[in-house]
């Protein structure tokens, strides 16, 4: 069973990535934290405004509430160029699907919630894809993750009835139909999404234990919201309100419990230095592809970090990079450009690579570093497999292709 090191900010002094000799030595997290800046960067109209112009946002209460054959085809098929690869180790041209699928002329939305975290998949099964025979870390058929009382529109279903195909409001893909309820209607369907605007908690822990009054627990990821049941706290606790379904699966609530040590009422203040305090919870935890055994990757990382505040960030990092914001570019600067310009950051903002994304965090031992969930990079031209949520020289790391983490930056986007 693997161990999660919690780091309390008023005790922290250690050296970090032991792994790969990037060696912070005598770094005091709690003097590092105690000069960033607390000042409120946004309030919660503005990070609202904010969320209106990011590309990519779906409005559920608005969304159609019936699709045609063309549009549903169009939405369930815009994954369909994975191909050539292997299933379950086996190599395939192509597979088809889209004979297991429900496609009807006129398609008709329905609306539910999920009741615990769930996968979501680029087709309507449980095989696992990689683009080579031996790969069993980076399922190619695994999107994402919802967490628990995400809301979603459910679009159709395959021909089992086990798989359905879901759209939140930042993502869609394939998920079981077993670990979702639904609403009797878009009414009670709104008014549940309107509740989770006004009068909610929300989770700002790595992992937040959520007990049932059954006495039943999940443990969930920072960000997640909860509307609250009674909102003064009982006995350091938070009681909230947890979908649940009955015999034909349509949604029913319970209560639940959460320490009021793991939770905020609505969102925390936006600040550099809670961002970053946010980001220091989830070191060291270990690396999940698509969000898988409940980690993060790099981008559900920066996106749930980000929740706490309430941001809405898209789910993968390509989209992350066009985020709106004080936007930079490292287009055309050579190396001692770059280096410069890092300089002129504020810890806090989001650094770019192709395929990748991390948190900056400032000059430290006149090295820039960044925190980040990563796998792999090489160091002397050694391979180091870090699989976790680490801190980065990013002088000193290099990409596959020789090139440091520095020369390989793309754009840098400050919010505000």
């Amino acid at each position: 069973m693997k161990t999660f090191y919690r780091f309390s900010l008023f005790v922290i002094l250690f050296s970090i990535l032991q792994a790969n000799n990037f060696c912070l030595a005598n770094f005091d997290l709690e003097l590092y934290m105690s000069n960033l800046n607390n000042n409120l960067l946004m309030s919660q109209d503005e990070i609202h405004n904010f969320n209106k112009k990011i590309n990519g946002i779906v409005s559920l209460s608005s969304f159609k509430n019936v699709l045609s054959k063309e549009e549903l085809e169009n939405i369930i098929f815009q994954n369909d160029n994975y191909f050539p690869l292997y299933i379950d180790s086996v190599y395939y041209e192509h597979q088809n699907f889209s004979d297991k699928i429900i496609i009807r002329d006129l398609n008709t939305i329905k609306y539910a919630i999920t009741l615990k975290r769930v996968n979501i998949r680029t087709f309507p099964t449980l095989e696992k894809a990689s683009y080579y025979p031996d790969d069993t870390e980076f399922d190619q058929f695994q999107e994402t993750t919802f967490e628990i009382n995400e809301p979603i529109l459910v679009l159709t279903e395959d021909k089992t009835g086990k798989w359905v195909f879901v759209q939140s409001k930042n993502y869609n893909g394939w998920t079981l139909k077993k670990d979702i309820a639904f609403f009797p209607n878009k009414e009670e369907f709104i008014k549940y999404i309107e509740s989770l605007k006004s009068n909610f908690i929300t989770t700002i822990s790595s992992k937040t234990r959520l007990t049932f009054d059954t006495g039943e627990f999940q443990d969930v990821n920072m960000g997640t919201k909860f509307i609250l049941k009674e909102k003064k706290p009982i006995n350091g606790s938070f009681k909230v309100i947890v979908p649940i379904k009955d015999s034909f699966g349509m949604v029913n609530f319970a209560t639940a419990k959460i320490s009021t040590s793991n939770a905020v009422y609505q969102f925390l203040p936006y600040t550099r230095k809670n961002v970053i305090a946010e980001a220091f919870k989830m070191l060291n935890e270990p690396y999940g592809w698509g969000g898988e055994h409940g980690f993060h990757d790099c981008s559900s990382f920066t996106q749930d970090i980000f929740k706490t505040f309430g941001f809405t960030f898209p789910r993968n990092a390509d989209t992350q990079e066009i985020l709106p914001g004080k936007r930079f570019s490292f287009k055309n600067l050579d190396y001692d450009d770059r280096l410069d310009f890092i300089k002129t950051l504020k810890p806090g903002a989001l650094l770019f690579m192709k395929d990748h994304v991390m948190l900056y965090l400032g000059f430290i031992d006149n090295s820039p570093y960044v925190i980040n969930d990563i796998t792999s990079y090489y160091q002397n031209e050694i391979l180091v497999r870090d699989y976790k949520v680490a801190v980065t020289d990013i002088i000193n790391a290099r990409r596959s292709d020789s090139k440091s983490f520095l020369e390989s930056l793309t754009t840098a986007i400050e919010i505000p």
